[in-house]
Order: C-alpha cells, then structure tokens, then sequence
C-alpha cells in the first residue's frame, strides 16, 4: 500500500513540493506502524483520480520530436495526475472516479487559439460601426455610392444631434473610398454630427467636427498621423495613433444593456464553441471592453467561461499617451482571474498595432520585394503601406521618421512597453518587411538603457507572419539572440484559402498581386522548422462545422488550397509536427508551456477526446475527426452523446 501511494505522490509533485513528500511518507509509516489495514485508512488520506483515460491513443506532445504515446491518463483536481499504459494507471481508480474507455481513440492536450481577437464581443471595439450606444455592422453596399448613401441615411435618420458616429468600411472599398471621398464628403453629409470612418483598423477618413473633438480632447494638434494639405488644412485622412486614440478616447463605451443583451449572451456562445472544436484556450490582442466582459462572466456565471483567455491588453495599441497609461498602470503581466479550473483569464502581454495590413487591404503585405501586379482598387502601392508611420499619405517608412515622429508611433510604445516588463504580443505583420521590422524592434528594445524589469517572463509574440522570404531568414540567422524573446504566429489563410475582393471583382487576391511565385512564398512551414524559428499554427474563431483542429493539421501536412491545388508541397509538416504547431509550439507563443500545450504529470488537465485515432486516419479523411469532450482544467467544457 506504501509504495502504491507513494508513486502516485511522486508523479503527483513532479513539478511540486520535496517536502510533502517526506511528510506524507512520515503519515504512511505511522499509520502501518498503527495496524491500519487498507480498508481502514482514513478516506481523508485517500484522494482517487477524478478521471482516468485508458485503452487510448494518448498523445501526450511531451516533446518536440518523437513525443510519447501513452495507453491511459489520471487527472486528479485541475491537474494531470499521471500518464502511463493502461497496467500502471487502471489501478489508480477509485469509487468516485470517471473510468473512460477511449477504445483506441485518441487524447490530446487542449488546443490553443492565438487569432482569438473576436473571441468576445468588442474584441476589436476599434474598428466596430457604433451609434446610439451599440455596435452595428460594417458600412458597405454593392458599390461605394451606396456606402455613402447608407451613410448619409443613418446620419440623417438614426443620429442624436452632435452625437458621434462610427463607421467600419468594408475592407474592400478601402482604397477607392480614400481616392473618391474626403473631409468635404463627409463634412456635407454630416454638418453637425462627428464621423470616422474606418478604412482599416490603422487608418480612417474623419470629418471636421470629428478631428475638432479629437484635438479638444487632447490629440495633439500637429501630430504627424493628422493629415494636412500644402496649405495646413486638414484633408480629413487618419492615420494609427489618431485612428486608435479617436477609436478609444473619443468613443464612448456601450450603453449598460449592451452587455447584457449582446456582449456577454456572445461571448458566452463563442467561447462554447471553442470548447467544441476542442480549443482550450484563445488568446489574441482583446480590449478594455473585453476585460469588463471576461470580468463578468467569470464573477457571475463563471461556469459559462468555458475555456481560457488569455489577453494581449489593447492599452498600448495606437495610443499617443503610451508613458502615461504605463505610469499609471505599471505592469500587470500575469495577472489572473483563478477559479478551481486554474488561471481562466490571464493578462499575456501588452498589444500595439500592426505593421502591416492584409492582402486584400488598402494598406497591403508590406513587403521587402514588390508585387508582381499592382492593382490600384485595392492597393497602389508596389511594396504595401507601413502603418505605424501612416505611410498611405506621409509617404514615410520607419527609417525615415525624424526623433519626434517615432516618439509618435507604436514602435515608441514597443520600446515603452519593454522598458516596464511588458512583452507585446497580437502583433500583425503580414508581410515579409513587417516581419523583419518587428525583429529589430524586438532588439532595438531590449538594448536599452533604461529597464525597469531586467527580464521579461513572457516572450514577444508577433502574429500572422505569412510572407516569408530569404531576407527574413538571413535577418534572424544573423541574431540568434532571437531565438530566446520572440515567437511568431503564421496563418494558413494566405495561402490555402485565399480571399477575394468582390467589390472590385478580384479573385484569389493574393495570387493576382504577387503571382504564383508569390503564394508560394506564403506559410512556409516546412523551411520555418528546418530554420528552428519558433513559429506555430494560427487558429481563429471557429465557424460550427469548420475550422476544426483537424483542418489546420490536413492544410499543413497537405498544403491543398480552396481550389484543390497543391502549394509549395516541400513546404509541408509531418503529421505530428502540425499537431505540435497548434498544441505545445502554441503554448510557447504565450509563455505558458510549463502549464499547457502537453499532456505531463503537473500540468493543467486540458484534455481533448476525438472521435477517432489522429495519427491513423487517412490525411485525405482527417476532418472527419472531431472532440467528442473537452477537458478544462480537469472539468468537462464539452460532451457529446457519442461519447
């Protein structure tokens, strides 16, 4: 009996306490020394298992190459209690305890979503159209005019007087709506109310009442993101940190039934969604609203958080008064919303904005070489648009900024942030300039002078990098001081599902900018791994019967796109390297792999059952695997009849 217990604390406190093992062995000794027979120990002393999974396929992950494949789990409390065959864990069942037959199926670590912006309602308030204290959806039409009208009708019907309006564009008619449209449009339409528009999520068009209520409440007047004319008369045109500040600042929050009737209903059905595609866990750059949302459901109906988030906070992302939010502030990395489930709302790291803009926007890839087609309706500029220095219209990349305008851009708030412990993370850099730029921010970061917090305890995390070239490379091989602070997202979208731009009538956006040889550049997965460039796998808010863990693992292990067409077969993963992207490299992304991302004694019990075996069904077939129950925390999120 002894030793039975002892193994089970030993694996138990792997990761644990020396001493209470010394202590419980001193119990042990005196209770054999008392003549308890094992029927007579106290049942305070005896704590079984909660759930054991045996006869299963258990990919633990516990490794980045050649992983244990295990028989049978134990998971005890929030924890994973032990990991083995079937002969070393069936014993640990108790009178209490779920025995699962998984029957050759298999069990997997939870999977982690990194693309979770949307994951709650207001994720990107930014960019949402807002009126009378709710948000609506994007401004769009089947042509820009009808834009227009659709816009010149809510002013005229829906507004309060002097009240301010925003407005999301459709992506699609971004660069035609800058070229057709200006302060005058929008002054005639909306004399009296305030108006922005948002052409993307780093630039906009504004009207004059809109840019007056931004100076008076505090935007600086000749700050370089406010466009202006040869004769100094403001064009209307916005750039990042006036678009974030307008968006946060001036922006009143949603009215109280807001929450009530949209943003929690919302959160609550997306994150049971997560939690039915076996997803554990979402993380991505989320707001303030976000957190007032996450806040309420864990405190009121905490059993509705069914999987974890893990923010990037937005307070940094285009905001011209980063030193002052962070004085007040200080850091808060790491802080958690804990229930018995473990850490479920986590603060990872400060967000900035993107670098660069999608392929389908106006902004465009911002690249290190130029597109093969330039196609001026969606972007005219051969090369894309830096956003941070609001290059559409300053005509200025981020080396040629003077003292004063970096100090106004988020590049000054990826120095600020380091300086006060912060990592950034929620990073979008598109294109293959945006990628390299973000690691010489990265660097240009971490040799400062001034440090407040010597060491960060997350890494920087930049997200959907997908146009990688050999200029990247050679940038990263160069400065292998990388490889300890910065960790990258790649997306699957660009390459393997391609997007169209149907206002102009483009289709497979990508493909027509930079031709083939330029999707091919696109997620090169395989020439990542073989470089030992910490990357993993994008995942985003799922759709109900897609965008399963299994789609990211078919896509990645077969590169076949939207149309059934092979891209860059070299640049596909073995099996069980895409599995690892989305688990355990995923983890990495967030500086959580000493509690999630593998299936280990000690770690967090975020288990997935699927359907079937995923490293035995047919990759043509994979999709048909699902999670039958989700694990969180050693709770069940998810259930389905057919287990």
């Amino acid at each position: 009996m002894q030793s039975v217990l002892l193994n089970k604390v030993g694996q138990r406190t792997r990761h644990g306490n020396y001493y209470f093992k010394i202590i419980l062995f001193g119990i042990l000794f005196s209770i054999s020394q008392t003549g308890f027979s094992q029927g007579q120990i106290p049942s305070e002393l005896i704590h079984y298992p909660d759930f054991v999974f045996f006869n299963g396929q258990v990919l633990t992950a516990d490794a980045d190459r050649d992983f244990t494949i295990a028989e049978a789990v134990a998971v005890r409390d929030n924890r994973i209690l032990a990991v083995g065959s079937n002969a070393q864990i069936q014993p640990m069942i108790g009178p209490s305890t779920r025995a699962v037959d998984l029957k050759g199926r298999s069990l997997t670590p939870g999977f982690i979503y990194n693309d979770g912006d949307n994951s709650v309602p207001a994720g990107d308030i930014l960019k949402d159209s807002q009126w009378h204290g709710v948000t609506h959806p994007h401004l769009g039409g089947e042509t820009l005019d009808q834009a227009l009208a659709t816009l010149s009708y809510i002013v005229e019907e829906e507004n309060e007087p002097g009240e301010p309006l925003f407005f999301n564009l459709q992506d699609a008619w971004a660069s035609t709506a800058k070229e057709a449209w200006g302060i005058s449009t929008l002054d005639e339409v909306a004399p009296d109310n305030p108006v922005a528009i948002y052409l993307d999520s780093s630039y906009g068009m504004m009207n004059t009442a809109m840019l007056n209520l931004a100076i008076e409440s505090g935007f600086p007047a000749d700050h370089f993101h406010l466009d202006r004319d040869e004769t100094g008369k403001p064009t209307g045109l916005a750039g990042a940190q006036l678009v974030g500040f307008v968006g946060r600042e001036v922006r009143p929050w949603p009215v109280p039934q807001w929450f009530d009737d949209f943003a929690i209903p919302g959160a609550v059905e997306t994150l049971a969604k997560y939690a039915r595609h076996g997803v554990t866990l979402a993380t991505g750059h989320m707001s303030a609203l976000t957190m007032t949302v996450l806040n309420r459901v864990f405190h009121e109906q905490s059993e509705k958080l069914a999987v974890r988030v893990y923010p990037g906070l937005d307070f940094l992302r285009q905001n011209p008064n980063g030193e002052m939010y962070l004085k007040r502030m200080g850091n808060l990395v790491d802080f958690s919303l804990v229930d018995d489930r473990g850490p479920m709302v986590t603060i990872v790291g400060a967000s900035v904005g993107p670098h660069a803009g999608s392929e389908d926007a106006a902004a465009s890839l911002l690249s290190i070489h130029p597109k093969k087609n330039v196609i001026p309706g969606i972007s005219p500029n051969a090369y894309g648009y830096n956003r941070w220095t609001a290059q559409w219209f300053t005509n200025l990349g981020q080396n040629e900024l003077n003292e004063l305008q970096k100090t106004q851009t988020d590049y000054y708030n990826v120095l600020l942030a380091r300086q006060h412990g912060w990592n950034v993370t929620g990073v979008h850099n598109r294109g293959s300039e945006g990628i390299r730029l973000a690691m010489q921010n990265v660097l240009e970061a971490e040799n400062q002078e001034k440090m407040y917090v010597k060491k960060l305890w997350r890494p920087q995390g930049f997200d959907h990098n997908v146009q990688w070239v050999p200029e990247v490379f050679e940038y990263y091989n160069q400065h292998p001081e990388l490889r300890e602070i910065i960790r990258f997202g790649v997306s699957l979208g660009s390459t393997i599902r391609q997007r169209d731009n149907e206002a102009i009538g483009v289709e497979n956006v990508v493909e027509a900018q930079y031709g083939m040889e330029g999707l091919e550049q696109m997620a090169p997965l395989k020439t990542l791994l073989d470089n030992g460039i910490p990357f993993h796998i994008e995942g985003t808010e799922p759709e109900d019967d897609e965008d399963f863990p299994t789609w990211y693992i078919q896509k990645a292990v077969t590169r076949i796109d939207n149309q059934g067409r092979v891209i860059s077969a070299e640049e596909g993963l073995d099996r069980e390297s895409a599995f690892l992207a989305l688990t355990r490299w995923a983890s990495r992304f967030i500086g959580a792999d000493d509690e999630m991302g593998s299936i280990q004694p000690g770690m967090l019990a975020d288990l997935v059952v699927f359907n079937g075996n995923l490293l035995e069904e047919p990759i043509e077939t994979i999709t048909d695997l699902k999670p039958v129950m989700t694990l969180v925390g050693g709770k069940i999120a998810y259930e389905s009849p057919d287990l």
